[in-house]
């Protein structure tokens, strides 16, 4: 009896089991946080405009691309230790940790529904928010109702209902995978992205220097080439993909254009969870192509009388 309970939880067995339960709860959690990204991309909320965030998508893709895979694989080896040897269907260990994912299913699911209740009585019960209790459930009630069957199985051979029902979640969850992609951009998209985000920060350090020099010699500088320092060892930035310097001209005796070209149109958060500034004096928001920004300072707000001893950072 001793003999027969080692075999039936030893070391690799502890291993797959744990392997094949942590995945699911991973595979779980993070498909929700991925529905709930393409909730927050399709379904804004005035309120709370910065939810929605690529980086997070990117993250959550790249996850359950590394575990899902994992998952699949160790639930076949189970499967085949399962027909092979029956009775380790039945190993404490297993039954543990199947009743374990029953009760956080459970529990998940009726606070899911205690959620949607409070929130009607409420009266902030919005479609964004009814989606996303949606998919709680839809995930939570998908793994309550499989694990349920589970235990009702009284044979080792997995039953055509249980095989159809994973290829259904497989397939579902791989399109949530792939859709991921039209919403967070491609690589080389998120490469243009970054390379203009660092476009935009040296135009505004670009505009920085120039309010400077305004403020210390009451001039706007006749070109970028004047904003050299030694002392503070700056220099005006070039283009970091192709090394041409930013197109700077004076148009009038307070007023000035920056201009870049980018690669790619803005983002909702910029690919990286920083969010463009609504306000004009700040707003660096472009398309694809060669964008102009023009800029005018304000002599009372930027009054040479209140110099900094050195140069201001204006993000």
């Amino acid at each position: 009896m001793e003999n027969t309970q080692i075999r039936l939880t030893g070391p690799k067995d502890v291993f797959l089991e744990f392997w094949l339960f942590g995945t699911l709860y991973l595979s779980a959690v993070f498909t929700v946080t991925l529905l709930f990204q393409y909730i927050n991309y399709f379904f804004e909320d005035l309120a709370n405009p910065y939810s929605f965030s690529q980086s997070t998508v990117r993250w959550t893709v790249a996850i359950l691309i590394a575990i899902l895979p994992t998952h699949i694989f160790v639930l076949r080896l189970r499967e085949k230790d399962y027909v092979a040897i029956p009775e380790k269907r039945e190993a404490r260990l297993r039954k543990w940790l199947t009743y374990l994912t029953l009760f956080i299913a459970s529990i998940t699911c009726v606070v899911d529904f205690a959620t949607l209740v409070f929130y009607f009585l409420d009266g902030e019960i919005s479609v964004r928010f009814i989606l996303k209790v949606f998919a709680v459930a839809l995930v939570a009630g998908g793994v309550l109702w499989y694990y349920l069957a589970e235990l009702k199985r009284t044979t080792p051979e997995t039953p055509k209902n249980a095989k159809l029902a994973r290829i259904i979640a497989l397939v579902a969850v791989i399109a949530v995978i792939v859709g991921a992609f039209f919403i967070s951009g491609s690589p080389f998209a998120a490469r243009d992205q970054k390379i203009d985000t660092q476009r935009e920060n040296d135009l505004q350090g670009i505009q920085s220097q120039i309010i400077y020099h305004w403020q210390k010699k009451g001039n706007l500088p006749a070109s970028l080439n004047e904003l050299a320092d030694s002392i503070y060892g700056y220099k005006a930035p070039t283009d970091p993909e192709t090394g041409v310097p930013y197109e700077y001209k004076t148009t009038g005796n307070l007023s000035f254009e920056l201009c870049a070209t980018f690669s790619a149109e803005i983002s909702k958060d910029n690919g990286d969870g920083r969010y463009p500034m609504k306000d004009d004096n700040y707003n660096w928001q472009h398309g694809i192509g060669r964008t102009c920004f023009e800029r005018t300072i304000d002599p009372a707000l930027y009054s040479p009388s209140n110099n900094p001893k050195t140069a201001p950072v204006f993000q």
